[in-house]
This record gives structure tokens, sequence and C-alpha cells, in this order.
């Protein structure tokens, strides 16, 4: 199913288009001065057939923060040929401000899914941009048993490609718990923090992943970008842990890039 939903903040969120299974209520003001969208997938998930398309336009000078209700889950594919897709295109004007804080991407065993996002800043616009990936669906003993699990980031800064990330994995044909890949973690997670100076915060932000590493249960890590920015990264063996120490180096994240406080989304109103 083909689906679209564009989203354009301003003063307020304006809702250009939506299409099931996508669905926003409206926006909610937080105590750090964002406008909060909830997204909404009123399938429960992303079913083999989708192909869905997301747009995001933060004017200048708004400020916008965009999260799930829950976590995305991405059903089974019930014949080989079919791979769900999702497209992200978001743009970021001078002095405007987005948050994407969505909870964490859970591929079903069998499934195939591929997501091409791609975000272009203005001069003088700020970005912090997170993804969690789980394994799969533990209880049920769906380790890594996807099929395949594709993803293309691009971020520009005033037209100019500070960050380019391409992964495909496939466990059958690569087994994700080698010494090369994974190894003995299962969850992983990226935080970019983009905006004018940001990348002076890599010694920053080296220092909070540090903090945040725990021996053989928890490991983050940080490096600058080309340019405007800095990326952390997180691997864990347990989800919860590594939600919690991702919302704490936001929290820093967030004050050292733009002096305001981090409010985490609500989530039930």
């Amino acid at each position: 199913m083909a689906a679209r939903l564009w989203l354009d903040f301003s003063t307020h969120l304006r809702v250009e288009r939506q299409e099931i299974p996508w669905r926003v209520v409206r926006g909610f003001p937080n105590t750090s001065g964002e406008t909060l969208a909830h997204l909404h997938n009123v399938s429960g998930g992303i079913l083999d057939s989708d192909d869905l398309e997301l747009r995001i336009v933060v004017r200048p000078g708004a400020r916008a923060q965009v999260t799930s209700t829950g976590a995305t889950r991405i059903y089974r594919s019930r014949a080989a040929g079919r791979q769900a897709r999702s497209r992200i295109q978001v743009e970021v004007g001078d002095g405007g401000y987005l948050e994407w804080l969505p909870d964490a991407l859970i591929p079903y065993g069998g499934s195939r899914y591929q997501q091409n996002t791609r975000i272009q800043l203005a001069y003088g616009a700020s970005l912090i941009w997170w993804e969690i990936v789980s394994p799969g669906r533990e209880a049920a003993g769906e380790v890594f048993r996807y099929q395949q699990f594709a993803s293309h980031l691009e971020i520009l800064c005033d037209g100019c490609p500070v960050a380019e990330e391409i992964w495909n994995l496939e466990p059958a044909r690569y087994p994700l718990d080698s010494a090369a890949r994974l190894g003995p973690f299962r969850y992983f997670a990226s935080l970019y923090l983009c905006g004018p100076g940001a990348a002076r915060l890599e010694p920053e932000m080296a220092r909070v992943a540090e903090q945040h590493s725990a021996a053989s249960e928890l490991l983050w890590g940080a490096s600058s970008l080309r340019s405007d920015g800095v990326v952390l990264r997180g691997l864990a063996r347990n989800g919860r842990i590594l939600a919690r120490s991702l919302t704490v180096i936001w929290q820093t994240a967030k004050l050292a890039l733009c002096g305001r406080v981090a409010t985490p989304p609500r989530k039930i109103y």
C-alpha cells in the first residue's frame, strides 16, 4: 500500500496530507519550545506491501519534535518478492530545529525492509536525529531472523553533504553475531547532532559516550562528521539499557547544541 504523510511546522503544525495507515492528530506544545507531533500507524506496523512516504518541513525559526506512539513493527514478508519500503524527506529552514525521537524498529522474523532518508538543513538549522534497531521479537525466539534490513541515510547542510550512512543486513547470509559485526550485542542505535558549530561538541560527546559505556553490556562511541555535526553510536545486549542511556545522552547533547533543556516526548495524554 502506498501512503503519504506530509507535515509542515511553522508557528503550529499543519498536516498537509495523510493517507492510511498514517495518522497525526495535532501538534502539542512542550516546555522546551518545540511543537510535538506523534506519528500513528493504524495498521499496527509496516506490512510487506507498504510503500510509505513521510515529508517533514520545518520553516525558518520553527522548532519541531517528532516521535512515534510506540515501537515500529516490521511484519513478515508473505512472498519472496515482497519488500516493505519507507522514504523520509526532511527540510529544516534557517534557524529551524528538528528532533526526531522514535521508539525502536523491530524487524519480525522473515521480514524484508528498506528505508531511505534524506535530510536537508539550511544554513543556521539544527537537528537531533536518533534511531534504535532491535534484533527482532526476542520472546518469540526471533533474534536476527529477518531476511533483510537495508538503510540509506543522507544529511546535507547548506547544500553540502556532511553524512552518508548505508548498510544492508542479511543475517542468514552474514551472521550478525560474528566478531566482525555486532559480536555479543543485539541492539544498536545512532544519534546525529547537526548545526552551526556542532563539530566542536565532539570532545564533550566522546566523554559522555565513555561515561555511559558499561564494559560488556553497553558500548558508546562518538566522532565528528565532515562538518557541522557529531554522530554517536551505541551497542547493547539489552534494549532497555540502550534506550535509557540514549535518552540521557540526548539530554546532554541538546543542552550543549542549543542551550535548551530536553523535554522527553509524552506518550500518553
